[in-house]
């Protein structure tokens, strides 16, 4: 690290669409999953110095894992901000439930929810003054196989939500570049750094198929923006974000 560069973020890639962003006095977690307790990924108690909100963006079992509920034995004060299509265990605290297309002040955070065109909603999070987003499974599903209305459908339902943030700079964006869409992986991440400022974009939703991230280096789709795509190589891995670059 050079000395004396100010570091503006850290963030931690979990696992598949798990992430952990650091502010100055935040740590904001995303879809948090162990995979059927394969791993166990964070100490929480590491973090109590700083306010803890957890998300989750929908239900489905590769973004939400009801481990996360344990965690306010050790922080009781930590908050969940969960997409109202998920119900919470009984004994969780804290819970605030959200919907789609609407604005929540939640203790010093601001958070904008997007229509998912799978399931759930988005995240978009201001705190400390820095934008943060989390696609959840808000992507263009364009798969091999389906029909033409269909495709067409999920683009336009996709387009138009991303298109809400034209004006909006974002420090830090996590995007699915699902593999199994074969060459239409790209569809989602190509269109929303085509037409929202995003400093820092992290891929996601790829579960442990790093080839991904080498192989967006080298499409010649993402020649105008590939600087800004982050490649990431194995779970739990560390990036401090600066004003111009990411430090591993």
């Amino acid at each position: 690290m050079i000395k004396g560069m100010m570091i503006m973020l850290q963030v931690t890639y979990f696992h598949h669409s798990g992430f952990m962003v650091e502010t100055e006095k935040h740590c904001l977690i995303f879809d948090y999953f162990t995979e059927n307790e394969k791993y166990n990924f964070i100490d929480i108690s590491k973090y109590s110095d700083k306010k803890i909100f957890v998300f989750v963006s929908h239900f489905h079992q590769d973004h939400y894992d009801r481990v996360i509920f344990e965690w306010q034995k050790t922080i009781p004060e930590i908050q969940y901000i969960l997409s109202d299509d998920i119900t919470p265990l009984r004994m969780a605290q804290n819970v605030h439930k959200v919907h789609f297309c609407n604005t929540y002040h939640i203790d010093d955070i601001v958070v904008e929810t997007f229509h998912s065109n799978d399931e759930g909603v988005a995240f978009l999070v201001n705190a400390d003054n820095k934008i943060i987003y989390h696609a959840g499974d808000l992507n263009w599903w364009h798969w091999n196989g389906e029909s033409d209305n269909f495709n067409k459908s999920i683009a336009g339902m996709y387009k138009k939500e991303i298109d809400k943030m034209k004006n909006v700079t974002i420090d830090v964006a996590f995007i699915p570049v699902d593999p199994r869409l074969q060459e239409h992986y790209i569809l989602g991440l190509d269109y929303i750094m085509k037409t929202v400022t995003v400093k820092k974009a992290f891929p996601m939703h790829f579960w442990e198929k790093y080839d991904i991230c080498n192989t967006l280096q080298k499409d010649e789709r993402t020649a105008n923006y590939r600087k800004y795509v982050v490649s990431i190589s194995h779970i739990n891995e560390l990036f401090s974000i600066t004003e111009g670059e990411v430090i591993i």
